[in-house]
């Protein structure tokens, strides 16, 4: 009778264990693929499909943006006129180049009407930034990043020498919607009034906190990793129960 008892309850734990193990894999997957998506409004983050001629200043953005100020180019790695070294992100392509020389002139560009967003939920921006030194380039520079209400300036990109270039680095920012639907822009900055400089800005993303499969800043497991793990503790539990038995 006892040895019966000792059994079931055995038994019980058992299936507690398998049903827990189970439980933690759906939600580890469920987790991976929830943060594996872009804002459904969000559109072109790599500013590619411009058909312009990128050797130049040709006052164009790409595909699913609009100029707001000045006249912001798209560009790519092998960009050198004027004296200007680039060279392409870890994404590649084409990048938004952007001049900023304040207080009188500002080259900027954006995203209307993001919809979809959750209000006092938080969102990731995160995107890859770069500065060169042409002919025309004097101080060094920052991106300002305003969506919604809220803004945030990037880490401040010090001017190389002429005909230099210094990035990609990444940049990862934090924001909290105050409404469902909200505008995002990109602007460039200098730090020395009266003085300009010269801006790539590449791999953007917005979507869920550690869901840019690009940012090295955002490691996170592959669903398919999440899987495996799962079900290596799945085998640990069957082991288990061969063992009690």
């Amino acid at each position: 009778m006892v040895l019966n008892r000792e059994r079931v309850l055995i038994t019980r734990r058992l299936k507690m264990k398998k049903s827990l193990i189970i439980s933690g894999m759906f939600l580890l997957v469920c987790s991976a693929n929830a943060h594996a998506d872009l804002l459904d409004a969000f559109a072109n983050g790599g500013f590619e499909g411009g058909t312009m001629n990128t050797n130049s200043f040709n006052s164009k953005v790409p595909p699913g943006w609009t100029i707001t100020g000045g006249t912001p180019d798209t560009f790519n790695g092998d960009t050198d006129f004027a004296g200007f070294t680039w060279d392409y992100s870890s994404t590649g392509g084409q990048f938004l180049h952007g001049i900023g020389w304040q207080p009188g002139y500002t080259e900027s560009a954006l995203q209307i009407g993001l919809g979809g967003l959750v209000i006092g939920q938080q969102y990731e921006i995160s995107f890859e930034q770069a500065i060169s030194r042409s002919t025309y380039s004097e101080t060094s520079g920052y991106w300002q990043i305003k969506f919604g209400g809220e803004s945030q300036n990037s880490t401040v990109m010090s001017i190389p020498a002429f005909g230099e270039f210094k990035g990609w680095e990444w940049q990862t920012m934090i924001f909290t919607a105050t409404a469902e639907t909200q505008t995002l822009e990109v602007i460039a900055m200098s730090i020395t009034d009266g003085l300009r400089t010269d801006l790539g800005i590449d791999s953007f993303y917005l979507g869920s906190p550690g869901g840019n499969p690009n940012n090295p800043n955002n490691p996170v497991p592959e669903p398919t990793t999440l899987l495996l793990i799962s079900l290596g503790l799945l085998s640990l539990a069957g082991v288990s129960k061969k063992k009690q038995r």
